[in-house]
């Protein structure tokens, strides 16, 4: 492909990968340690939020950047 290289698609991958590792840890530790304090649901759901968002944030990016759709802001 000859796109160049994009520093926001990057780091907007990186929080996406961040929030959802954040998330996935959250749940494992959550159901592998008994005896530690468990997150209760509304804890889980706001991380889940926020991979959500974090996930919607890169696809409205990436849409833009590979000019699928136009920035509207721009």
């Amino acid at each position: 492909m000859g796109r160049r290289y994009c520093r926001t698609c990057e780091a907007l991958k990186e929080f996406y990968w961040l929030k959802v590792n954040q998330f996935l840890l959250a749940v494992r530790t959550s159901s592998a340690w008994p005896q530690r304090r468990r997150l209760d649901d509304e804890e889980l759901q706001a991380l889940k939020d926020e991979s959500l968002a974090a996930f919607r944030e890169l696809l409205r990016h990436a849409k833009a950047c590979y000019g699928l759709v136009r920035d509207e802001a721009a």
